[in-house]
C-alpha cells in the first residue's frame, strides 16, 4: 500500500492542493491529497490518541467540494489502520 503524504490542513507536504476527501472512519470529511488511481492509501489520522495511518479504498467516486472546481476522488474507509 502506498503512503499518502498529506499535513492536517489537507495539503500534500509538497504544496499541492488536495484532490480526494475521506468518507467514513476517523478520518471523515479530510481533504487529502493522493497519487495514485486504484487501490487503497494510507491516510494519516488526526484523531485523538496516539498518531496512526489509517486504510481507505479509492472509489471512482467523484464529489463536488466548494473549495475547488475539480471534484475530489471519493476515498472510503476501508476499517483498517496501518
Amino acid at each position: 500500500m502506498k503512503r499518502d503524504h498529506a499535513r492536517a490542513d489537507g495539503s500534500a507536504r509538497d504544496g499541492s492542493a488536495p484532490n480526494a476527501i475521506c468518507v467514513g472512519g476517523p478520518c471523515d470529511r479530510m481533504l487529502t491529497r493522493i497519487h495514485q488511481d486504484v487501490g487503497c492509501v494510507q491516510v494519516p489520522s488526526r484523531a485523538d490518541g496516539p498518531p496512526r495511518d489509517v486504510t481507505y479504498r479509492i472509489t471512482s467516486g467523484r464529489l463536488h467540494h466548494p473549495s475547488s472546481e475539480v471534484p475530489f476522488t471519493v476515498l472510503v474507509w476501508s476499517g483498517g489502520a496501518g
